[in-house]
């Protein structure tokens, strides 16, 4: 019964994928809702049994490499168990958020959308179900696949097909880096069923060990977003904001979190290679922390909340903590989640033209739900009591103190920067002059019920789900004490972000224009993503394009171009010359024979002589 966790998406994928034209844009959402609603269902009882015994599910022999036979199988245990009714939760409220949010499209093949959405669910769970680093590899080109198709869904927008094949190809170098990570690993262990290569990680040189891990790393960089393989993430943006929710909660960008929890006994048994993981989570914390401080783009700002996010689980793997990064990963999803789909309802109001949270403001009166379900969100990605990011937010920021005190200050430096950048763009959308008048024809309106409903569960999920933190460590076989002086300090940290946040941009004690003119050249900075994103695409792409185009012009055109035309030319000659001896004219025929008797007699003569 297991199997049908992943199989429901699969079928709702091919119900629609071959007859959504047929079907309707409508009946295809609720195909879409109803194979994931299934699939959580199916995922409860898995979940208990794999609480309390780990089991696995053989589907078949894929593959004989000599003397071993790859099996591809599913794998339950707390950890994919959890996550996988985790994806399916909240892939379900994205999925009927998406019917309203999508509905001004219905009528112009929106079925396509839903089949992407689909197959992006299934391969999210193929990659947490897998037994084998093979499985997850194909889940893993899965999401790949799916996620360039809808974010470039609006392919008509130049912008939104750029986007997508960023993505692709920013994925692609992280892809290779996995699957020479999983060769490595395949030489390494001649296995690559996990709970096999679990068995003998003691046995391997932790050199090899650890290059094989940082090719695995190499793969999660990509996939989640981190420095130095971080600009598509932003930018696909582009997207429809329930892509935007579904790739930014639990499923794409996740994915390389849980890569590296699935193959934690690994990835511990190469210290040195974990502290590169650290390194990396830790840039990309204060990196994405900083640039989102001066965006103003509705969902990017998110979209860095989620890398900075993302580089503090990293990081919590990286120190050896990794049920507080799963954890972090758990609660995170559902904040993070509900607040794509807030600023979703924001652009939906506005008929999907409002895109910065310049355009708008004083929208709590107009929308007073989205107005508490973004605050809500908000409140638990700052950290604040009794909210979920401040219960597994304080896991991880006591065990970088733990590691040392240099490590816990800088990541509560990264609270203090998150709370503050998520209540900025929150007062100045829901706070002061409403801007939109100047922007818009439309009047604000609050979304749908079928829009609102995901929204509150999610919103109740963000409130609640942190007094879980005990059942969850307990499920992982970890414990972990709260540090009331740790826990103390980080909710001042974060009431002094949201406090700066509220000075500046309700209150106005200091003017945000004026700020903004003493402090342009670290705005540009902090916006530029320190340049990181003009040097590859003006220097690395544009250099290629530019040696490309050099090419082109000298060597094939003058070189490759000048002997293919020149062999035409003499080939042209040469056939002139010849063609009368195919032409069939008579005269010409007794021409030549004219010609070549006289030759021979000419020849003859002088070798006569």
């Amino acid at each position: 019964m297991e199997i049908l966790i992943i199989l429901f998406p699969l079928i709702a994928f091919l119900l629609i994928g071959l007859f959504g034209r047929r079907l309707g844009d409508l009946p295809s959402a609720i195909i879409t809702v109803l194979g994931s609603t299934l699939s959580f269902i199916f995922s409860i009882p898995a979940l208990l049994k794999a609480l309390n015994s780990p089991f696995s599910v053989k589907l078949y022999d894929f593959i004989s490499l000599g003397s071993y036979t790859l099996t591809l199988g599913l794998y339950f245990d707390p950890l994919s168990a959890i996550t996988t009714s985790l994806v399916c939760l909240i892939s379900t409220l994205i999925f009927i958020y998406s019917i309203g949010y999508m509905e001004n499209l219905f009528g112009q093949w929106t079925y396509k959308f839903y089949a992407y959405l689909s197959l992006f669910l299934f391969s999210m769970l193929l990659i947490v179900l897998s037994d084998n680093l093979l499985g997850m590899f194909f889940g893993w080109e899965g999401v790949g696949l799916a996620s360039y198709l809808l974010i470039g869904y609006f392919h008509q927008q130049k912008y939104a097909t750029n986007s997508a094949f960023e993505a692709f190809v920013m994925n692609r170098i992280g892809d290779w880096l996995f699957l020479f990570g999983i060769f490595s690993i395949f030489y390494l262990f001649g296995s690559l069923n996990l709970l096999e290569i679990f068995s003998k990680v003691k046995e391997i040189d932790p050199n090899l060990l650890g290059l094989a891990v940082l090719l695995l790393f190499g793969g999660a960089v990509g996939k989640s977003g981190q420095v130095p393989l971080h600009t598509w993430l932003p930018n696909a943006m582009a997207g429809p904001t329930p892509v935007s929710a579904l790739l930014h909660s639990s499923t794409m960008v996740a994915a390389g979190v849980y890569m590296g929890a699935r193959l934690y006994p690994v990835f511990e048994s190469a210290p040195q290679s974990l502290k590169v993981v650290a390194l990396i989570g830790g840039i990309t914390a204060l990196f994405a922390s900083l640039a989102a401080t001066s965006h103003t783009d509705i969902k990017k700002i998110i979209a860095f909340s989620t890398m900075s996010q993302l580089g503090l689980m990293f990081l919590a793997l990286g120190i050896g903590d990794m049920s507080s990064a799963m954890f972090h990963l758990t609660t995170h999803a559902f904040f993070k989640a509900l607040l794509f789909l807030s600023a979703g309802s924001i652009i939906h109001a506005f008929h999907h033209h409002a895109r910065d949270i310049y355009e708008v403001g004083g929208l709590r009166k107009h929308m007073p739900i989205t107005y508490a379900t973004f605050f809500v969100g908000a409140l638990a990605l700052a950290g604040i009591f009794p909210f979920a990011g401040f219960w597994s937010k304080d896991l991880i920021i006591a065990s970088s103190y733990e590691a040392s005190f240099g490590l816990g200050v800088f990541v509560s430096f990264v609270s203090f920067l998150t709370a503050y950048y998520i209540f900025r763009e929150g007062f100045v959308m829901f706070y002061g002059p409403e801007r939109h008048k100047e922007h818009f024809e439309e009047e604000p309106h609050e979304a749908p019920s079928v829009m609102l409903v995901p929204m509150v569960v999610l919103a109740i999920g963000s409130a609640v789900v942190g007094f879980f933190e005990g059942w969850y460590m307990s499920a992982l076989k970890d414990h972990k004490e709260m540090h009331l002086n740790i826990a103390i300090s980080s909710v001042v940290i974060a009431l002094l972000g949201i406090g700066l946040a509220y000075l500046v941009f309700v209150k106005r004690v200091l003017d945000p224009e004026k700020l903004y003119q003493s402090l342009k050249p670290v705005h540009t900075t902090f916006k530029e993503q320190f340049f990181t994103e003009r040097l590859y695409h003006k220097i690395l792409a544009g250099g290629y394009m530019l040696y490309s185009k050099v090419l082109y012009t000298t060597f094939e055109r003058q070189f490759i171009d000048g002997i293919v035309n020149g062999s035409y030319v003499v080939s042209s000659a040469l056939g002139s010359l010849f063609k009368g001896l195919q032409q069939g004219r008579v005269n010409l025929y007794i021409l030549f024979l004219l010609v070549g008797f006289s030759l021979l007699v000419l020849i003859t003569f002088l070798g006569g002589r």
